[in-house]
């Protein structure tokens, strides 16, 4: 049985350098890895979005790729004293798609009751009337760059209750971590990146086309 090779951010850096130093050969390549991993992310963001919006336009509706997807644990959070709300950290902000889509879901779970109901999510601008809405019963949830802030319907504690969250992620925390992308997607990944590269480091690119014809001369066989 073959094994598959998991692509990690590491992996795709080398590609990266192999395939530009190859085509301009340079001792002034001085880009370091870490600066890599920046246009890498930024690449990933832009790339996840612009699928997103380019299938709408086809089918009418936003799809996200499920192969973006990962299910995260947030396992501790804190209570506000003053507001009476529960706030937990996520692994990065959510990317620019709306609510649903940049989120796809979050639940609690605990190993007594197994998975809960799905909490309701609201916008930042709609916290001050979650209580007039027609849902009463439930935990409303909101995200704020990458805090996310729980109001429990009937004030139940959520201490030392995990909370699970699926959304797209564009950054990994190491080098070695398996990129969560489809094979599409790094190819895309992978041109935005070296194309950022090449305009940084002002690469010239020497073209050489073998079937362009003779030109004229003015010197006459004898």
């Amino acid at each position: 049985m073959a094994s598959l090779i998991a692509y990690t951010k590491k992996m795709l850096i080398e590609r990266i350098k192999r395939d530009i130093l190859n085509d301009f050969p340079s001792s002034e390549f001085n880009v370091s890895d870490n600066e890599m991993v920046l246009y890498i992310d930024q690449a990933s963001a832009f790339t996840l979005v612009g699928q997103v919006y380019q299938g709408a336009k086809v089918s009418g509706n936003l799809v996200m790729p499920e192969a973006y997807l990962t299910t995260y644990e947030i396992p501790s959070l804190a209570k506000d004293s003053v507001t009476g709300y529960w706030k937990g950290v996520l692994p990065q902000p959510p990317v620019s798609l709306p609510i649903g889509y940049s989120v796809s879901g979050g639940y609690f779970a605990n190993t007594s009751n197994g998975a809960g109901m799905e909490v309701i999510w609201i916008k930042p601008n709609r916290v001050g009337r979650r209580k007039d809405m027609p849902q009463q019963f439930g935990i409303h949830a909101w995200i704020q760059g990458s805090d996310i802030y729980f109001a429990p319907s009937n004030n139940i504690p959520l201490l030392n209750i995990p909370f699970y969250i699926t959304m797209a992620k564009t950054r990994t925390e190491s080098l070695t971590e398996t990129l969560n992308l489809p094979d599409d997607a790094i190819e895309m990944i992978f041109n935005n990146v070296k194309q950022k590269l090449i305009s940084r480091m002002n690469m010239p690119k020497d073209i050489i086309q073998d079937d362009i014809s003779q030109g004229a001369t003015n010197i006459t066989n004898k």
